[in-house]
């Protein structure tokens, strides 16, 4: 198997958790805040900036994954520029992930985005000399 096609195999479950993790965050983010603050957990005057944060950190994360998937004809065709950017949001995902658990090591739900950072950056960083210019 050549290493464009282990790439592109990391690259697309990588940008789909992007994608569906986005979703799914600011979905439920936004509806179990709407319960805090309906239980006077969340203070009224906090409530819009609250709800917009968490509507947009998911949209964020599908961002990345729609980056990376549009990306993708970029990587197969072995674009540098492609790969740098993959490269990029895979090493970000990746630290994030890895501050997340650090941060709360009960939760150790978090160390799947190290996991899909990786996933991405990984094979993009070891096979960077066969994207050419």
């Amino acid at each position: 198997m050549s290493r464009r096609a282990i790439t592109t195999l990391c690259a697309v479950p990588a940008a789909l958790f992007l994608v569906v993790i986005g979703i799914l965050h600011g979905v439920v983010n936004v509806s179990g805040l709407r319960r805090g603050i309906e239980r006077g957990q969340i203070a009224a005057r906090f409530a819009d900036a609250v709800l917009v944060n968490a509507a947009f950190s998911g949209a964020a994360l599908s961002l990345l994954g729609l980056i990376v998937l549009l990306s993708l004809p970029g990587l197969l065709a072995g674009s540098r520029e492609a790969s740098r950017v993959a490269t990029a949001i895979g090493i970000c995902v990746a630290v994030v992930g890895a501050a997340g658990y650090l941060w709360s090591p009960t939760q150790p739900g978090v160390l799947i985005f190290l996991f899909f950072g990786a996933l991405l950056a990984a094979p993009l960083l070891t096979s960077r000399r066969k994207f050419t210019g």
